[in-house]
C-alpha cells in the first residue's frame, strides 16, 4: 500500500485551453510521480524558458506553476489528437447522448434567487437554509438584518452592520471612495471567521487639480478618522462589548 504522500496544486488558479478553444469545465486532477518525474518537468521548464529565473530565483509558487503545468500541457496536448479523431468520428445521435452525461457531471444546476423571509425574536433570527433547513441563530445587535439576503447555505449566513462612508466632492458630484462596515460570517467551514472583522472597500483613482486634490485630502482624512472608529467598534465587540 502506498504511503499518503503530501498534495499541491493547482497552483495559482486553473490553467486555460488553447486559445483557439471554447473552455467547458475545469477539471481537476490529483495523482502521484516522483521525484524524478518532478526534476524532469521543472528541468523541461527551465529550458523552454531559456533558463529563466534562474534556479536560486525561483519562488515556491513559480516552481509549482512551473511544474504543474508541464504535467498538465502533457496531459491535454499529448492526448489531443486522440480526442479530435474520436470526437470527429461519432455518430450525433450518440455524441448527443454523451453531452447528456457530461451536462449532468459537469454543470452546476441553476436555482433562482429565493429571498429570505427573517423572523426576528429576543435577540434571534430564523433563518431558511438549503442545507439545515429553517434555523434560529442569535442575531446580534449591530446586525442590519436579513431582509435582503436570499437563501443559501448556513456557511453563507452573515451578520453585516452599517456602511460607514467618505469621498469628496468632484466635477461629477459628490463620490464616495470608503465604504467600510463591520461583517460577521460565524459559520464558515473552509476559512473560520471567529470574530467579527471589518470590510473595507477603497476606490480613489482621479486625475485631480489642486482644489479636487485638497477636497480629496479633506475626505481621506474623514476615511481615516471613521475607520478608525469602526476598528474600535469591532474591536470592542471581539472583547465581548467591552472597549
Amino acid at each position: 500500500m502506498t504511503a499518503a504522500v503530501p498534495a499541491f496544486g493547482p497552483t495559482g488558479g486553473q490553467l486555460p485551453c488553447d486559445e483557439n478553444s471554447t473552455p467547458f469545465a475545469a477539471v481537476t486532477l490529483s495523482f502521484e510521480v516522483t521525484r524524478e518525474q518532478l526534476r524532469a518537468a521543472l528541468a523541461i521548464g527551465q529550458a523552454e524558458n531559456a533558463g529563466e529565473p534562474p534556479l536560486p530565483d525561483l519562488t515556491v509558487h513559480d516552481t509549482r506553476r512551473e511544474i504543474e503545468g508541464y504535467f498538465a500541457g502533457a496531459a491535454v496536448f499529448g492526448s489531443d489528437t486522440e480526442l479530435q479523431a474520436v470526437d470527429a468520428s461519432l455518430a450525433p445521435d450518440y455524441a448527443a447522448d454523451l453531452d447528456t452525461v457530461i451536462d449532468r457531471a459537469y454543470t452546476r444546476p441553476h436555482h433562482p434567487a429565493i429571498p429570505q423571509t427573517p423572523l426576528y425574536r429576543d435577540g434571534t433570527v430564523t433563518l431558511q437554509t438549503d442545507d439545515h433547513g429553517e434555523i434560529v441563530l442569535p442575531e446580534p445587535a449591530w446586525c442590519t438584518g436579513h431582509d435582503d439576503d436570499t437563501i443559501g447555505t448556513l456557511a453563507d449566513v452573515t451578520h453585516n452592520g452599517r456602511h460607514v462612508r467618505a469621498g469628496s466632492i468632484g466635477h461629477r458630484g459628490y463620490v464616495d471612495f470608503l465604504d467600510a462596515f463591520i461583517t460577521h460570517a460565524p459559520y464558515l467551514a473552509k476559512r473560520p471567521e471567529p470574530y467579527p472583522v471589518v470590510s473595507v472597500n477603497l476606490d480613489l483613482n482621479a486625475d485631480l487639480d489642486p482644489d479636487g486634490a485638497t477636497r480629496a485630502a479633506h475626505g481621506l482624512r474623514a476615511a481615516a478618522l471613521r475607520l478608525e472608529r469602526l476598528a474600535g467598534e469591532a474591536r470592542r465587540l471581539r472583547n465581548g462589548g467591552h472597549a
